[in-house]
């Protein structure tokens, strides 16, 4: 019990390591952030792929303490699988911001397409507002 306790701190520091990054209130550096050749190469670049790395951390640690919470009396009971599905899910987390890193403008790309989505759904949703008639009372 003591150790899913430390666990689960340890989720609330690394959701707490990401709130940072999010905000963009870390420079380019050495020691935090998602440092590679190419984020230290630019400054935007650094920044973008950071937010991504700190909302990836967020999640990570909201999804990692919520199983154990849940699962803790089942399937992730001993300590060494709760801490296997926290290293799995910080791996996750680290690949899924390499892959940003290679493809920011992908990931664009696909906000664009959602933005534009969302758009179309509530303009359709306006204007069908628009063409109902009001009853009119008798």
């Amino acid at each position: 019990m003591l150790l899913t306790v430390v666990l689960l701190l340890l989720c609330a520091l690394v959701a707490i390591a990401g709130v940072p990054l999010i905000l963009k209130l870390i420079p380019p550096n050495d020691v935090y952030g998602f440092v590679t050749e190419r984020t230290r190469s630019r400054a935007q670049l650094w920044y973008e792929v950071n937010r991504f790395a700190g909302w990836a951390l967020v999640a990570v640690a909201v999804i990692t303490a919520l199983a154990i919470m849940v699962y803790s009396g089942t399937l992730l009971r001993p300590f060494w699988r709760q801490l296997v599905m926290f290293l799995v899910m910080l791996g996750l987390g680290a690949g899924a911001t390499f892959w940003f890193e290679r493809n920011p403008e992908q990931l664009g790309k696909w906000m664009d397409q959602l933005a534009a989505r969302q758009a179309r759904r509530g303009k359709s949703a306006r204007r069908s507002s628009r063409e109902v008639k009001p009853r009119r009372h008798a």
